[in-house]
Formats: structure tokens, sequence, C-alpha cells
């Protein structure tokens, strides 16, 4: 996963062990996220509590709307089973294995 952020918003790890975290901590208390890279690379991300709640949300949001969707499409299954649409019967194994494998 590629992942942008812009450039006065990165901070290596070497200044949190350098004491210059205050700095780091100051942007993200003005509501900007502090991206921390080690060896030049996006290791980390430091938000506010009101920016993790704000993302907690969207993730439950987002687990609501796939229950939904699977919903919608098991009572479109329920549907088509009980009005007989792509109801399949065969007498032995080998016609439903044949039926199963087909690309139909």
């Amino acid at each position: 996963m590629t992942v942008t952020a812009p450039v006065d918003t990165m901070v290596p790890i070497s200044d949190f062990s350098n004491g210059k975290s205050a700095a780091a901590f100051a942007k993200v208390k003005d509501n900007n996220p502090v991206t921390v890279l080690k060896n030049n690379r996006p290791a980390f991300f430091v938000i506010s509590p009101e920016d993790y709640r704000q993302s907690q949300e969207n993730s439950q949001h987002v687990a609501q709307l796939e229950n939904v969707v699977n919903e919608l499409f098991n009572a479109e299954a329920r549907r088509e089973a009980l009005e007989g649409e792509y109801v399949f019967s065969s007498s032995n194994v080998d016609e439903l294995m044949e039926f199963l494998n087909s690309d139909d």
C-alpha cells in the first residue's frame, strides 16, 4: 500500500529520542497528523484522540454497511431459491460436480 503524506508532517523517529518530540506533538495538537519515519519510510502515525475516535466510528459504519450488503445478498438468494430461480437438480454426484465446476 502506498502512503502519501505532506512533507511538513513527516518526522524522523530519531526526533523522539533526541528531545524533539514536543514539536511533533504540537502538530498533532493543531489537528495535523504526524507521519513518523523509520529508515525514510512511514512507520507510525500520530493522530489526535478526536481523529482516532472518528476513524473508529468510520470503521464501525463500514462494518455495518458490509452487514447490510450481506443481508441483501442473502435475501436475494433466498428469494431466488423460493421462486425456483437458479435451481439445479441432479440424479448423481458426477452431474452435480460438473455443474459446480462449470463456468456458467
